[in-house]
């Protein structure tokens, strides 16, 4: 498995809250907070420096090889989370109606029992935009022949997804992730959550599987009092301003020594 070291250990890993804050710059600690199993959404150098033991049951994602329909097991929820993923993957237009009725037609038809993302919306004077924003995702070859070829990935195990936007592009990355999120049934691990993250995620919160990493909180304004509210929250390499919002979470009392011995290790953590 390239880039993936293996250890040779049989050691348990303790129960631990899945949903974990990793705050600051540095993405190391995140390591330190990984579920049994679990889908990674990475750039490279997180997955670059994990290390499984050689039992774990582990798929990298290949967008070049592997394929799903997003479509299948479609219930309620899941046609809600697809489309506040399309509404984020196209934010133009939030508060016209225009917005509106498109996601009522896209909705609707996902709740209808559709087969293939391609035929999801029919062309007309009423679903234009609906039909344009589909027809728009599967313009890119990548996510043409993820979502298009007959389904190859489980969703079951550790799925470690390298997801390169110098090489794909942004939107594509930003799609296909949360496609993937959507997918996976167990903790979903985000280094780069000021990038990915989607509104739905706030399901992921609330069922208590969700680990990220944030370079600072003015970044991921939606979702900033629920990270706070994390049980677990790490600081690393953080602004002064998070690392004294940290604290106060904490119960520390401003300008004792203990405030400010975290508020130093907080901003200078060494990983």
């Amino acid at each position: 498995m390239a880039g993936v070291g293996i250890l040779h250990e049989t050691r348990l890993y303790p129960p631990r809250p899945m949903n974990t804050l990793i705050l600051g710059s540095a993405k190391g600690p995140i390591l330190d907070h990984l579920p049994d199993t679990f889908l990674l959404i990475d750039d490279g150098p997180i997955i670059d420096a994990l290390q499984l033991p050689e039992r774990r049951a582990v798929t990298v994602f290949d967008p070049a090889h592997h394929a799903f329909n997003p479509l299948k097991d479609m219930t309620y929820l899941r046609a809600r989370a697809f489309v506040d993923l399309i509404n984020a993957a196209f934010p133009e237009g939030e508060s016209t109606l225009t917005r509106r009725i498109s996601s009522f037609h896209i909705l609707t038809a996902l709740l209808s029992g559709p087969q293939r993302l391609d035929t999801l919306i029919r062309d007309s004077k009423d679903t234009r935009d609906a039909y344009q924003k589909i027809q728009t995702l599967l313009l890119s070859p990548v996510l043409a022949k993820v979502i298009t070829r007959p389904t190859n990935l489980s969703f079951k195990g550790t799925i470690l997804a390298r997801l390169n936007r110098a090489e794909l592009g942004d939107f594509d990355c930003f799609f296909l992730a949360n496609l993937l999120i959507q997918q996976y049934p167990g903790p979903v691990v985000i280094p780069d959550f000021g990038f990915y993250s989607c509104p739905f995620h706030v399901d992921l919160i609330r069922q208590n599987r969700l680990v990220v990493s944030v370079n600072a909180l003015d970044e991921v304004p939606r979702f900033r009092n629920a990270l706070v509210q994390f049980e677990r929250k790490v600081g690393s390499r953080t602004t002064p301003e998070d690392a004294a919002i940290l604290a106060d979470y904490l119960g520390l009392t401003p300008h004792t020594v203990a405030h400010n011995d975290f508020i130093h290790r907080s901003i200078n953590a060494v990983t």
